[in-house]
């Protein structure tokens, strides 16, 4: 019974070891990073790949994706690995020819055209969509972002729900945060596109120059599941870990970043 007993106790202590989640506590680490992986649901081998490591990024789900459902179940499959969940919630660019694609052609975008009862009734399936969800962050959103009586109508929908927003600022002109903090979510802003500009090099400057800002003020970064940006992590996230830069789930940077109503720099836009 004692060996049995030893064996239980030890499996955790292993699988912590050898599989778990490398953080930082919090008040020890020199620099505080939380990276949001969008789009996800349009494919499943790029996501495995970002959901077995060992560091806790943040998922933003889009809503009509073709796997959607089942990137959910698998995030929320192993409970000793918690990964925070977003609904990606589409919203109107400038060019409305980026909504005509194969893949958006899938997904309900919220308009600038749409009457106040329709973006609430749109943002509600969305989130009926990703029970999972603990927040929002804008996927497109260019033009609609730009509408403050847009942008309160759908931080209207989610005040009473316990839901975080995430402004993605894909244009200069975002009101989405400010609408946000008035009606009272926790909110922040994107500092960083890690994948604005395509390729190892290009991604692994905008890790690093992430990586710089976030030993000064807790930064959030956005990513795409690419193959390039799988690389670029899984090199680079362990070293930063050994430099002293932590992840952590994006509730937990806006919660300390203090940034309510304050936008973060633009670097890069969605190019939508």
């Amino acid at each position: 019974m004692q060996r049995a007993a030893d064996i239980a106790a030890a499996a955790p202590r292993d699988w912590k070891r050898e599989r778990g989640d490398l953080t930082i506590p919090w008040d020890e680490a020199r620099g505080h990073l939380a990276i949001v992986i969008d789009d996800t649901g349009r494919e499943l081998h790029l996501f495995e790949q970002l959901l077995s490591m060992r560091f806790p990024l943040t998922f933003a789900v889009l809503p009509g994706a073709a796997y959607s459902a089942g990137v959910q179940v698998r995030l929320q499959a192993d409970r000793r690995r918690y990964r925070e969940v977003l609904v990606h919630l589409p919203m109107e660019p400038f060019d409305p020819t980026e909504m005509e694609t194969t893949e958006e052609l899938r997904e309900t975008f919220l308009r600038l055209g749409d009457t106040s009862d329709g973006l609430r009734t749109k943002t509600l399936a969305a989130l009926e969509a990703v029970p999972l969800a603990i927040g929002v962050n804008n996927h497109m959103g260019s033009r609609l972002t730009t509408d403050r009586a847009a942008m309160e109508t759908v931080m209207q929908t989610l005040v009473g729900r316990e839901l975080l927003f995430l402004d993605s600022r894909t244009t200069a002109e975002t009101v989405a945060e400010s609408a946000a903090t008035a009606a009272g979510l926790m909110t922040g802003s994107r500092d960083v596109f890690l994948d604005h500009e395509p390729g190892i090099e290009a991604i692994s400057a905008a890790l690093e120059r992430a990586a710089t800002q976030a030993q000064h003020e807790p930064v959030v970064a956005i990513a795409h599941p690419t193959a390039e940006v799988v690389a670029v992590l899984r090199e680079a996230l362990p070293r930063l870990r050994d430099q002293g830069v932590g992840v952590y789930p994006l509730s937990r940077i806006l919660q300390a970043s203090n940034t309510a109503g304050q936008p973060g720099a633009l670097q890069g836009t969605d190019a939508q």
